[in-house]
């Protein structure tokens, strides 16, 4: 991590880990790139590297989606997908998106007003 837009994430995403113990997972996506990713000790990821590649592909792609709703709608602050064996979390930020996986039975609020005071 050599920029400066992407210093200091490892710890970031690691603080996040540290919010909640049902959190699997924190990544950063800045603009169609994870530049900074943390995963809880112990967990088995439930998808392979390429498919994981494709499952934050896929965040940018919704992202850069819902951006054209903005004038109409106004900005999306976080989006909450719930699967039957993981809750996914998609956080817009001034530099980037947050995605957090956590387990199907996390308090989603919760963790996003925790997210707030980071």
């Amino acid at each position: 991590m050599s920029t400066n837009a992407t210093a200091g994430m490892p710890d970031y995403c690691k603080k996040i880990l540290a919010l909640d113990p049902l959190i699997r997972f924190a990544g950063k996506i800045v603009g169609d790139k994870l530049v900074s990713s943390a995963r809880k000790d112990g967990v088995i990821p439930l998808l392979d590297k390429d498919l994981a590649a494709l499952a934050h592909h896929q965040v940018s792609v919704k992202a850069m989606m819902d951006r054209m709703f903005n004038e109409k709608l106004g900005k999306t602050d976080w989006i909450v997908e719930s699967k039957g064996k993981v809750k996914l979390l998609t956080v817009f930020q001034e530099d980037g998106i947050l995605i957090i996986s956590t387990e199907p039975t996390a308090d989603h609020h919760l963790l996003i007003e925790k997210l707030k005071k980071l």
